[in-house]
């Protein structure tokens, strides 16, 4: 009789793949608001809005509002799926030097967002000074998400090691 062999373990999972590609869509979509925002306020001519128009009249600024609100919601969103992810990732994988990477990669975040921190505090223009300071919140939100998943992993190389 005919035996089925086992299939070998796929290295990425269905469940962490569909994570990283909402992850990836919430990511895109936030940096797609982000150049929607530019071309919308290109058209206002500065980023300070003008008293003279009436407050029951819809603008290219109440636009820009809007948009900017949902890019920056799509942000959060995609921080906190790129959080999930990590967690999926290290519950269903078990690397030996799992932990060790993502305390690598956390700490690079860490450091780009002090750096990030820094050069933006040194910037004359607003603009420029605006995009650090982005930077800098992404990284320390990506840092921040990572957390989790570097703490479980921690935990289950102690554990691993203590049998």
């Amino acid at each position: 009789m005919p035996r089925s062999t086992p299939s070998p373990r796929q290295s990425v999972d269905r469940r962490t793949a569909a994570f990283a590609v909402l992850t990836l869509v919430a990511f895109g979509a936030a940096a797609s608001a982000r150049v929607l925002v530019d071309v919308t306020t290109a058209s206002i001519g500065s980023s300070a809005r003008s008293v003279a128009v009436p407050a029951a009249q819809w603008d290219a600024f109440d636009t820009a509002n809007v948009i900017a609100g949902v890019g920056a919601c799509c942000a959060g969103a995609g921080v906190l799926l790129f959080g999930a992810t990590l967690v999926v990732a290290v519950r269903r994988h078990r690397a030996a030097r799992l932990p060790h990477l993502l305390a690598v990669v956390t700490l690079t975040m860490v450091v780009g967002a002090v750096a990030a921190g820094i050069t933006a505090g040194a910037q004359d223009d607003f603009d420029a000074a605006a995009g650090w300071t982005i930077l800098r919140t992404a990284l320390a939100g990506l840092a921040a998400a990572s957390l989790p998943a570097l703490c479980l992993a921690a935990l289950r190389t102690r554990a691993a090691r203590l049998r």
